[in-house]
């Protein structure tokens, strides 16, 4: 299938480049971080391709792949390794690169990783709409990638700002409808926000004549502060001992309204005359955190189960230990009756 381009230059076919830098200059500034992945070692130093910018080649000298003295390049970084390097020199006539490992510090690693991740995303959805739409990424950049570039502090914020208001984000940038839902469509399943969980632990005790219905209501004014974006669950564990778990998306909000929830219970439940205490803070839960909680209120009803059993053996339930009881009481007669016939005996030899 030959290739075609239609009236905006977007390119069509069978075959459509994917590879693209991810930034709109060719090659990174003097003193700009960036990462690198080691394609040989040698002698003079590393030769290393830039991830960030369509894998052109740059060189990692031996003296500045480390500040300690150097016996060998192998022990400092192999092939396939990624590592984060300063520039140092560019020569864009070459296409070649001079980078630098030593001159790296520790916190701008953080700050250019964060970077990196979020850039790799956004490769990875444009990448995706080229596959689908027929088009070349490198188009996508220009027309879409590049712009977000330069109206936001970086695209993947804005592709994330895209998921719950498309048109403001993409106002002003002009593709065709195929493109457009195939981008909304894949940034709505990569980078819409995953709901979290927040637990909190306590116990509700009240001993007056309404006590139940007290804690009943108590409760109950908690789970009512629930809003339409975050839901609030309350649940007994073992009595007095209850889980509050908030759900929401916001995890800001979400953790506001947790202790919101709980002082209104211990409000309530003060008011009534009861008590509140806190037995485990509002924390967020894992991606295991519902099972966690499951598996936590069946152990804790076991244990109950357990725990009443024995109480009820020890008034009175018969236990079978593999000992003949029989056995030991025709004993204990025999001897009782030899220690009457020694009595008499002795009588007898006294008189």
């Amino acid at each position: 299938m030959e290739e075609s381009k239609d009236r905006k230059g977007v390119k069509h076919g069978s075959d459509v480049n994917l590879n693209c830098r991810f930034y709109r200059n060719q090659f990174p500034k003097i003193d700009d971080i960036v990462v690198v992945e080691v394609q040989r070692v040698e002698n003079e130093g590393a030769y290393v391709s830039l991830l960030e910018y369509n894998n052109i080649e740059g060189m990692i000298p031996l003296g500045e792949l480390s500040r300690k003295r150097i016996r060998s390049v192998t022990k400092l970084t192999r092939i396939g390794k990624q590592e984060f390097v300063t520039v140092i020199r560019v020569d864009e006539a070459k296409g070649y690169l001079d980078l630098s490992k030593k001159r790296v510090a520790p916190e701008e690693i953080q700050e250019c990783e964060s970077k990196f991740n979020k850039s790799k995303t956004v490769n990875s959805i444009l990448r995706h709409v080229a596959q689908t739409t027929k088009t070349d990424i490198e188009v996508l950049y220009e027309t879409i990638g590049w712009p977000l570039y330069d109206k936001y502090e970086h695209a993947y914020d804005a592709f994330r700002l895209a998921v719950t208001d498309p048109n403001s984000v993409l106002e002003g940038i002009e593709m065709t409808p195929e493109i457009r839902n195939s981008l909304l469509a894949v940034i709505r399943t990569r980078l819409s926000p995953h709901p979290v969980n927040i637990r909190a632990d306590f116990a509700v005790t009240c001993f007056e004549y309404e006590g139940i219905d007290s804690i009943r209501d108590a409760l109950s004014a908690g789970a009512a502060m629930a809003t339409d974006r975050i839901q609030v669950k309350i649940r007994l564990i073992a009595a007095p001992v209850f889980v509050l778990v908030v759900t929401t998306i916001d995890k800001n909000q979400g953790m506001i309204l947790a202790n919101s929830v709980l002082k209104k219970i211990m409000e309530e439940i003060k008011a009534r005359g009861g008590n509140f205490v806190m037995k485990e803070e509002p924390h967020f839960l894992n991606d295991q955190g519902d099972l966690d909680l499951e598996e936590y209120i069946q152990k804790q009803n076991l244990a109950k189960h357990v725990e009443e059993g024995e109480e009820e053996n020890d008034e009175g339930m018969d236990v079978d230990i593999g000992i003949d009881t029989n056995a030991i009481d025709a004993k204990q007669e025999l001897e009782e009756e030899g220690d009457e016939g020694e009595g008499e005996e002795e009588e007898k030899n006294e008189a």
